[in-house]
């Protein structure tokens, strides 16, 4: 009971220091003002529009200043979302959104469960296919992928989270790969009998065949299969309603296009239909974010304390987290862990547009305050900004002159 009620008390002093509960000419708000111009004219060459708030050691103010910042660069009319990246002890959460109760789902949550689903079988109306190409690829998972509906009978076959071969089962007949091929001088009827015979009695795909055979030479298949693997990847991107199951691996070895340098990752990413939505994904996400009592100004909670904090924050499942947040608001702010005793903010920043580190006044040694600083230089990703926070003004002498030229711009209130 006593250390709730410490946390309660911790809790409320530290929103007694949120903007939201000062006056918008108050010399406090001026400051984050400055805060934030100096922050968008940094980025004069490259829009800044996503950062990692982070210092050298616990209790340097970071989550009030990264909460603050949001504040401010909210009242520019910008959607900004604060997101609680600190998986080790997360506070921004509890103390932007006022919720003191049991931990809300968020990044921890959507990382580990929502993309780490292991989905076996489904509609494709809950799982959309940009969804299930998405989550394989994330899992790095390896099996075929079968879709069916009323038009469509297709396999799409994937090695450790790429896609490796698509086949269009019903296809038409005309469109077949045989008939692309004579269709377009490629081949002769006999070439083809002769082909298909060949491939009764192998194992390989008809494409491996028609370049051993040299029945057609390997320029003119490439450019034939590109064109056959394309028509597969739309008629399969197509597909909005119907079923999938996930299968393990066949035995029979898919290298059809890939001893053909036919790039079929490449080519679904460019030739799926673009308004082929993540329908499970992007509402997992639009469930987890939390509106604030700020206008413009959302959070995104850490969820629940994971055992691997590093682990969760450095995985490619949060580089496509982070990647899915830029598409729905202006600017991002990401409160994560002091750099000294955790790794997190090194792994995180390489992922944003810059890194600000927050120092607390007459706390920390400058030796410290150098080592953060070329660890942000060790991941390329070099400081932005350093905020030095909690200044006592009367003690260093600035109260003077700070007060004489804010009152007369301001008055004396």
């Amino acid at each position: 009971m006593k250390l709730r009620t410490h946390k309660k008390k911790n809790r409320q002093t530290d929103r007694s220091k949120l903007l939201t509960t000062f006056p918008l000419n108050s010399r406090y708000a001026e400051a984050y003002r400055t805060l934030r111009t100096n922050l968008f004219f940094s980025g004069t060459d490259n829009e800044i529009k996503s950062i990692v708030v982070t210092s050298a050691l616990e209790k340097e103010g970071k989550t009030t200043t990264a909460f603050n910042l949001a504040y401010t660069v909210a009242q520019t009319d910008r959607q900004v979302l604060l997101v609680d990246c600190d998986l080790r002890r997360p506070y921004l959460s509890t103390l932007a959104a006022n919720n003191t109760g049991d931990p809300a789902p968020g990044v921890t949550d959507l990382v580990t469960e929502v993309f780490g689903i292991h989905l076996t079988k489904g509609d494709l109306e809950t799982y959309s296919l940009a969804d299930l190409t998405q989550l394989i690829r994330l899992q790095k998972r390896s099996g075929r992928l079968a879709l069916e509906n009323d038009k469509i009978q297709a396999v799409m076959v994937f090695e450790k989270g790429e896609i490796i071969d698509i086949d269009w089962k019903n296809r038409p007949e005309s469109r077949n790969l045989i008939n692309t091929l004579i269709r377009k001088n490629l081949m002769t009827e006999n070439q083809a009998k002769l082909a298909l015979g060949h491939q009764k009695k192998s194992v390989y795909h008809l494409g491996r065949i028609l370049t051993t055979t040299g029945l057609v030479p390997r320029k003119d298949l490439v450019q034939a299969l590109s064109i056959y693997t394309i028509e597969a990847i739309r008629a399969v991107s197509a597909m909005d309603t119907g079923r999938f199951e996930f299968l393990p691996p066949a035995g029979k070895p898919n290298d059809a296009a890939g001893s053909l340098s036919v790039n079929i990752e490449k080519l679904f990413q460019e030739y799926a239909l673009e308004d082929h939505s993540l329908t499970y994904v992007n509402t997992a996400i639009d469930s987890s974010i939390l509106p604030t009592e700020v206008d413009n100004l959302f959070v995104l909670p850490s969820g629940k304390i994971p055992p691997n904090p590093s682990e969760v924050v450095g995985s490619s499942r949060m580089a496509f987290l982070i990647a899915q947040l830029k598409t729905r608001f202006d600017f991002i702010i990401i409160d994560t862990p002091p750099v000294t005793p955790a790794t997190d903010a090194l792994l995180i920043a390489p992922l944003t547009d810059g890194a600000v580190l927050v120092v607390k006044s007459g706390n920390t040694d400058r030796k410290i305050i150098h080592d953060a600083v070329d660890q942000f230089k060790t991941v390329k990703q070099p400081v932005i900004g350093m905020v030095l926070n909690q200044v006592d003004m009367r003690k260093e002498g600035y109260y003077r002159y700070y007060q004489k030229y804010y009152t007369s711009y301001y008055g004396s209130k």
